[in-house]
C-alpha cells in the first residue's frame, strides 16, 4: 500500500506509536498511545484508524477475555518507522537542501564512473527510503550537467521541476531518463564505463524504485523544489 500524505498532528501520533513498539518489538494499543500523547482513548483511536487507512500501521489481533474477544493492536510498516527515524518529514527545503548540497558537493568533482561507484557504496545497504532517494537523485542532478545536451533534446528540465505534476512521477521521469541516456552513451562507447559499472548503476536505479513509494509526497515536492534551483 502506498503510503499517504500526514498532517502534522497525525505524524506525532505515528511517532508516538513507533516508540513505543519499539521498547518491546510488539504491536501497540491504541490506549497506550492515548496515555502517551495525554488524549482520551476515542481521539487516539480515531487518528490511529487513520494511520491505518494510509498505510502507515497494519493490524494485529490480540486474543483477551471469552472465548472469541480479541483486542485491536497495531504495528508500523517498516516505511513508517523508517519515516520517523529519517526525521525530516516535516522539515523544510532548506534542511533537505542543505543535504542534497552536501552530497552534490562530494559527488560533484568525480568522473561518471566513480561517481557510480561512490554512490552505489551509499545506496547497496542502505536501509532509509529517504537517504536511498537522496543518493540517487544526487547522483542524477550530476550526471545532467554533463549529459546537458542530450537531456534538454529529450525535455525542458526546470519546466519539468517546476511544473505541478504529481511529484513522484516527475522524479521517476528524471531518474529514468538520465540512466536511459548513460546507458545509451555506454553502448555507443562513448562514456568510459564498463559492465559492472552499468550493473551498479542499474543496482542504485532498482534500490530507488523500490524505495521512492516509501518517501511521504511532502519530501518529495521539497526535492524537487531544491532541485529546480541546482539543476
Amino acid at each position: 500500500m502506498i503510503m499517504q500524505n500526514l498532517t502534522r498532528r497525525q505524524f506525532q501520533f505515528l511517532e508516538a506509536l513507533v516508540k513505543l513498539y519499539e521498547k518491546e518489538h510488539l504491536p501497540v494499543s491504541y490506549k497506550d498511545v492515548a496515555v502517551s500523547m495525554e488524549v482520551s482513548r476515542w481521539t487516539a483511536y480515531d487518528i490511529i484508524q487513520e494511520l491505518y487507512k494510509k498505510g502507515y500501521l497494519t493490524l494485529k489481533y490480540h486474543p483477551v477475555g471469552g472465548k472469541g474477544r480479541s483486542e485491536v493492536l497495531y504495528a508500523p510498516t517498516e516505511g513508517a518507522i523508517e519515516l520517523v527515524k529519517s526525521g525530516f518529514y516535516f522539515a523544510p527545503v532548506k534542511s533537505i537542501g542543505n543535504l542534497l548540497t552536501d552530497f552534490h558537493k562530494r559527488i560533484g568533482k568525480l568522473s561518471v564512473n566513480a561517481a557510480i561507484n561512490f554512490v552505489y557504496g551509499f545506496v547497496e545497504k542502505e536501509k532509509n527510503p529517504f537517504l536511498v532517494v537522496l543518493y540517487t537523485i544526487s547522483l542524477v542532478s550530476m550526471l545532467t550537467k554533463i549529459f546537458n545536451v542530450e537531456i534538454n533534446n529529450l525535455y525542458n528540465v526546470k519546466a519539468l521541476l517546476q511544473s505541478n505534476i504529481y511529484a513522484q512521477t516527475v522524479l521517476m521521469f528524471f531518474v529514468e531518463s538520465v540512466y536511459g541516456i548513460v546507458e545509451d552513451k555506454y553502448k555507443e562507447e562513448k562514456i568510459p564505463l564498463d559492465k559492472e559499472e552499468i550493473e551498479k548503476f542499474d543496482a542504485i536505479l532498482k534500490k530507488f524504485r523500490e524505495n521512492i513509494n516509501h518517501v511521504s509526497q511532502p519530501i518529495q515536492s521539497k526535492i524537487i523544489k531544491y532541485l529546480s534551483l541546482i539543476v
